[in-house]
């Protein structure tokens, strides 16, 4: 029996190609043109206001600051955590470190255990 795999990613350009048959979980804007297996969280209009308004706060008060798009990763993560804890799956690939910590902190808020694997 293949092993269930599910691939987290806000930016699908920054995954390689795995194999097709991973579950790949992405923003409701990234397409994925080797598989169609997709789940995509979108973003609610209220939270794209929002994000719009944090990010330019940071970019006019912090100038140094590299903080973007920090409203729309909380919600990614709070929603990818959520469906996460619903549905089982052998190992869990994330985009990158960030996302990863992100998104094992709300699972381990709901003692739900998942294994998972950075993708370096």
């Amino acid at each position: 029996m293949p092993k269930k795999i599910a691939v987290v990613a806000m930016n699908t350009k920054k995954i390689p190609y795995v194999g097709g048959n991973e579950l790949i979980i992405t923003l409701d804007n990234q397409k994925v043109w080797y598989t169609a297996n997709t789940k995509q969280i979108r973003i609610p209009f209220f939270t794209n206001v929002l994000n719009s308004m944090m990010n330019n706060f940071f970019s006019t008060f912090m100038k140094r600051s590299n903080k973007q798009d920090v409203v729309k990763a909380n919600y990614f993560s709070k929603q990818v955590a959520r469906y996460l804890a619903k549905n089982n799956y052998d190992q869990v690939v994330f985009e990158n470190e960030q996302l990863r910590k992100n998104i094992s902190r709300r699972l381990e808020k709901k003692t739900t255990t998942v294994p998972e694997t950075l993708l370096a």
